[in-house]
């Protein structure tokens, strides 16, 4: 059964936070309304309320951004989940003690464009895009990603970066237990409404139109949330471990940052399946790794915002 979202814990410590921006500064309760473009739960408005933040806002760059509150939840995917990889196990609980700010949408080529100033999805060897800016930037590799958060950072005078793959996780499922973050869907009933993926997102379209769609075409998870399911990979901060499971994992939402022991070129973590991935590829449990400087049409990322404490 899914777990409605507003089923999720709020904990009781009190996280104050000052932007030094009037769209997210700290503010009365009374004051805490969502913009129009923001379809947040209650247990969203419940966690802003409570903080006297916003639930959600947009950036000077064009990033929306909604709350994602404090709570616990199951990592992973229980062993009799169909389609379950050995990697996403054992399933384990994390809490998130800390709320954050998360992009409802992957990082778009307009955003990267007026961040960086570079067009990478254009270079001689890139397929599988379409120059425009309302699509979703890909052709970057790790570092590029986490060199845009500290431009974004700087420009802004606001903490972004990539999500810790726990932090991923919890935001896709907003509260749900499910395969997918809407249900367990086996017959893949309902999938296609909720993300690009597989014939509908890749090899079912004409040549000529196989390219990552624009992000929020499709439905939203109960968080407001767009595209955790298909379009592109997304790049998390932690270091894929050697053992390519949760044997060790931290369980307070944190990345898990431990360097290789042979000194190689490190990989990271992908969430949320591509345009051409399987249904299988595409559930909230599932997990792939990427090496530091590779780079692809299908990999790309979207950010979030800290709220900072004691200030």
């Amino acid at each position: 059964m899914q777990k409605h979202p507003g089923s999720i814990p709020l904990l009781s410590a009190i996280v104050c936070c000052c932007f030094g921006c009037a769209t997210v500064d700290s503010q009365p309760a009374a004051q805490v309304k969502p913009p129009s473009w923001a379809k947040v739960s209650k247990a969203q408005l419940a966690a802003a309320t409570k903080l006297g933040v916003p639930v959600a806002f947009e950036n000077k760059a064009g990033i929306k951004f909604v709350l994602a509150p404090s709570g616990e939840f199951l990592m992973g995917s229980p062993e009799d989940e169909p389609g379950r990889y050995p990697a996403e196990g054992p399933q384990h609980k994390v809490t998130i003690r800390k709320p954050f700010y998360v992009a409802i949408h992957q990082v778009t080529q307009r955003q990267w464009k007026s961040v960086v100033g570079s067009k990478p999805w254009m270079a001689e060897r890139a397929h599988g895009i379409k120059d425009d800016p309302a699509n979703v930037a890909t052709w970057v590799d790790w570092d590029d990603a986490t060199n845009f958060c500290a431009r974004l950072s700087k420009k802004e005078g606001r903490p972004y970066r990539l999500l810790s793959e726990a932090e991923w996780e919890y935001m896709c499922r907003a509260g749900s237990t499910t395969r997918y973050f809407y249900g367990d869907d086996l017959k893949l009933e309902k999938l296609n409404d909720y993300g690009w993926y597989g014939q509908e997102g890749w090899y079912g379209r004409p040549e000529n139109d196989r390219y990552v769609q624009a992000p929020g075409l499709k439905k939203p998870n109960a968080w407001g949330i767009y595209d955790t399911i298909g379009s592109v990979w997304e790049m998390c901060r932690d270091i894929a471990q050697p053992n390519w499971n949760y044997e060790g994992a931290p369980t307070d939402g944190s990345a898990w940052m431990k360097p290789r022991a042979d000194g190689k070129e490190p990989s990271h973590p992908l969430r949320g399946g591509g345009s051409h991935s399987s249904d299988r590829r595409v559930r909230s449990a599932s997990r792939h790794s990427y090496r530091q400087s590779a780079s692809s049409h299908y990999v790309g990322f979207r950010v979030c915002c800290d709220l900072p404490t004691g200030k």
